[in-house]
């Protein structure tokens, strides 16, 4: 079977570079590199617009995804980070409850995954991850979701899975103008999302303000069981800017966030996820004919995280409350450069530093809660040192290189013991990451072809180093290979990776033979493919394949929590006025599992079977302004449940799996102005 899906994907590339054509489409760096020198390029191939409803996020490229979390999406509009993500091909989540599922990329996630909000780092405080950073993302705050697979850039850290951007545009205006968004979504078990935005701005400032709720009761899945999941949650935001002139920005913002949410995994809920986020950035372009760019900024985020067992369930003998919380801040210097006319070059520094806190209350003594303070448990502080350059090396072809250092130090702090260690203990590490990539786009077809060598290095985290806190780095040695056809009627992506693992931190559950987190060799290899096929004008097929397979060479033995082959395939019809479709999404079963063993947010417990399930749309435009959506998601009422769950290693097995929702109705409507 292994072989049969490698050969298929390795069949479907031969394809791509078989289909021929006059005319070739224009490589996004050659547009970046002609605009710079002030070259106007046309498109060789007629525009093709973007889906109203977007039933799956397609790869810009083979290792970078692009999407605009305001478009309405198939399933249910997703209303965090963790359930947006998880409709893009080759992520997975891990399911707790209703809400703040951690995701992962190819099988790796938690600090595997770096996700940025605005540039931004942001931590949970939970040491079973109830809150992952996703679960302080509100997708529709965002303009752009932007998504880097694999170790293919070292601007924001060392990645082994990839890069997640939840950015912000900055608004520029020509005259004083009001724009605005909003939308509002109802749907099935009690589904009620609020977005609204207002931007008011000049040629020389501008303000933003955001305001988001989202709420669900328990949902029930297929068999009608009702899952603990209910869940409630709101954000502010304002961003405030000066631009006294067309190269200059200044820029503040801040983020305030909380809501509560039930955990059918695990004994407690989640009661308070507050997050108080702010930062400073500072933008000057065109400083000379070969400097293009250099930026400042700075930020804080402070998470203040509450969990029980009496607030959101009926009130066991012996109440329990934890309050973790983890503050984060961090400041980057970025310049970028272009040194030569076939040259683009960024160069630049960062720090960040996170301290993290907790304490925790039984029985009689939860009255207290409130009055007695949390224990710093551990910091960690890292500074690092990057550049990455681009250069033309022929007509079609181009080189794209990075290379990053950092010095990264822990201090555990608590007095009871941080994974094993006395209070003062400190370990400090010195970590290289770097890639190198080569793209050619063909002369006589619309084919663009990748190759990719990278080297991720990590040390790690708090939620390993408290288990056992003297653990060595992990580090990814990964190949990568795509292609991308782009022709009038069809797009498609296909990409391939190897990965090898020295050093990856695998985590076992209590009781298991050998130390709760260790080292481990691992091997990884796997990849993703999207097509896209415009029938007509109006009518168009989407299709989408991700797979993954990895092993733990050390103990000869599946890798834990590799999720299982999964495909899509949708049906998309616009005439401009009307619009609907259909999106079929398969998973196969996953029997390659390592019992009791697993990542920092769930265990492999059983072997998982597959499932099928179709979700449908429709909708109307009403001029330009407001468009009305509807689905049914799950249409047959299936009961189907993911592979990957189950929490933390410190929470055991839960009673039963969770379930996905049943058949879910939901109703959408927006507007822009």
């Amino acid at each position: 079977m292994n072989k049969q899906i490698s050969g298929g994907l390795l069949a479907a590339l031969a394809c791509l570079s078989a289909w021929a054509d006059d005319d070739r489409p224009v490589d996004a760096e050659v547009v970046e590199t002609a605009d710079q020198a002030g070259v106007k390029l046309e498109p060789a191939w007629p525009l093709v617009l973007e889906p109203v409803v977007v039933t799956t996020a397609l790869m810009t490229d083979p290792y970078s995804v692009s999407s605009d979390p305001r478009q309405p999406r198939l399933p249910l509009p997703a209303h965090d980070g963790g359930s947006y993500l998880k409709s893009i091909p080759g992520f997975s989540l891990s399911r707790k409850g209703g809400t703040s599922g951690d995701p992962e990329l190819r099988g790796l996630g938690g600090s595997r995954l770096n996700i940025l909000l605005d540039d931004a780092a942001i931590l949970g405080g939970c040491g079973g991850r109830m809150d992952p950073p996703t679960a302080y993302v509100y997708p529709e705050s965002f303009d752009r979701i932007e998504v880097i697979k694999g170790p293919q850039s070292v601007r924001y850290g060392a990645s082994a899975s990839g890069v997640v951007h939840f950015d912000r545009d900055t608004p520029r205006f020509d005259d004083p103008e009001i724009r605005g968004y909003g939308s509002t979504t109802v749907g099935r078990f009690g589904r009620r999302d609020g977005v609204g935005e207002v931007t008011a701005g000049s040629e020389s400032a501008y303000a933003r303000l955001t305001g988001t709720f989202s709420e669900q009761d328990d949902y029930s899945d297929g068999n009608g069981r009702e899952v603990h999941s209910r869940y409630q949650r709101w954000s502010a935001g304002g961003v405030f800017g000066w631009t006294p002139d067309e190269n200059t920005l200044v820029e503040a913002s801040i983020d305030r966030s909380d809501g509560e949410a039930a955990y059918d995994d695990r004994k407690m809920d989640g009661t308070r996820f507050g997050r108080s986020g702010y930062s400073l950035r500072a933008r000057r372009a065109n400083l000379s004919d070969w400097w293009r760019e250099l930026e400042f900024m700075a930020y804080y985020n402070y998470v203040d995280h509450v969990m029980d067992n009496y607030t959101l369930r009926e009130p066991p003998m012996m109440p329990m409350v934890g309050y973790p919380d983890r503050r984060t801040r961090g400041a980057r210097l970025n310049a970028e450069f272009q040194p030569a006319r076939d040259w683009l070059l960024s160069a630049g520094l960062d720090w960040s530093d996170n301290l993290h806190a907790n304490n925790s209350l039984m029985g009689p003594a939860v009255e207290r809660f409130g009055s007695v303070p949390r224990e710093d448990n551990a910091e960690f502080t890292d500074f690092g040192a990057f550049v990455e350059a681009s250069r033309r090396v022929s007509p079609r072809g181009r080189v794209t290189f990075g290379l990053r250092v950092d010095h990264g130090q822990v201090e555990a702090l608590s007095e009871d013991g941080f994974g094993g260690v006395a209070p003062g203990t400190e370990d400090s590490d010195d970590r290289v990451s770097g890639f190198v990539r080569y793209s050619h786009q063909l002369a006589s077809r619309p084919v663009t072809f990748y190759a990719g060598l990278g080297r991720a290095e990590r040390s790690p985290d708090f939620w390993e180093r408290r288990r056992v806190f003297a653990l060595e780095n992990e580090v990814l040695t990964q190949f990568d290979l795509g292609a991308r056809y782009e022709g009038p009627r069809l797009t498609a992506n296909l990409a391939l990776f190897y990965g090898e693992f020295e050093d990856f931190i695998l985590i076992a559950a209590p009781g298991q033979p050998g130390a709760e987190a260790r080292n481990a060799e691992a091997g990884t290899y796997g990849g993703e493919a999207d097509v896209r096929y415009r029938i007509t004008q109006q009518l168009a097929v989407v299709g989408t394949l991700a797979w993954v397979r990895s092993d733990n060479d050390s103990d000869d033995r599946p890798l834990a929590q590799t999720p299982p082959l999964e495909g899509t395939l949708g049906l998309d019809f616009d005439d401009g006025r009307w619009f609907g479709g259909a999106l079929w999404r398969a998973v196969a079963s996953q029997d390659r599992i390592h019992a009791g063993h697993g990542t920092i947010y769930s265990l492999d417990t059983a072997e998982t079977p597959g499932f099928a399930v179709l979700s449908v749309y429709g909708g109307r435009h009403f001029g330009r302004a407001w468009t009305l959506t509807g689905g049914i998601d799950n249409l047959f009422d299936r009961y189907y449940t993911g592979h990957l769950q189950r929490g933390s290693a410190d929470l055991g097995a839960a009673a039963s799996r969770i379930a996905e929702p049943g058949r879910s109705f939901w109703l959408r409507l927006s507007r822009r102005f």
